[in-house]
């Protein structure tokens, strides 16, 4: 077990992870599956570039924000499941009335190599 897989920090989420599927012209395609896998990921607010914090300053067309977190699944998801894919879908329950929000990872995945006991991957995403 990872020292990293510990402790209450943990909630609970539902992963869709990324398929590959052909669509009605015959192209091959990757999406979000239809199902999901229930599990626990650490959640933790990432703070935003300069630049993100200017384009949301300047966007004028609304009342637009982006609230971009890292998550982070116990070692066995990764070891049962794989690395997911940029077309992945997690919802987590992230309102006070508890209703779930869809979130994208985006960016590349980073992988934490180190000892067996320490290493992890950490994913970026943001509201879908």
């Amino acid at each position: 077990m990872s020292l990293l897989d510990r402790g209450s920090m943990f909630e609970p989420c539902t992963v869709y992870p990324e398929i590959t599927v052909t669509d009605a012209d015959g192209n091959t395609i990757t999406k979000a599956s239809t199902t999901g896998i229930q599990t626990l990921a650490r959640f933790q607010i990432q703070g935003q570039s300069g630049t993100a914090s200017r384009r949301a300053e300047q966007n004028d067309e609304g009342f637009d924000t982006e609230r971009v977190y890292t998550v982070r699944f116990p070692n066995s998801f990764t070891d049962n499941h794989g690395e997911l894919g940029a077309q992945a879908v997690i919802e987590w329950r992230t309102d006070a009335r508890g209703l779930p929000a869809r979130w994208q990872i985006f960016g590349d995945v980073q992988r934490y190599r180190g000892s067996r006991r320490t290493a992890h991957v950490v994913y970026t995403i943001r509201r879908a």
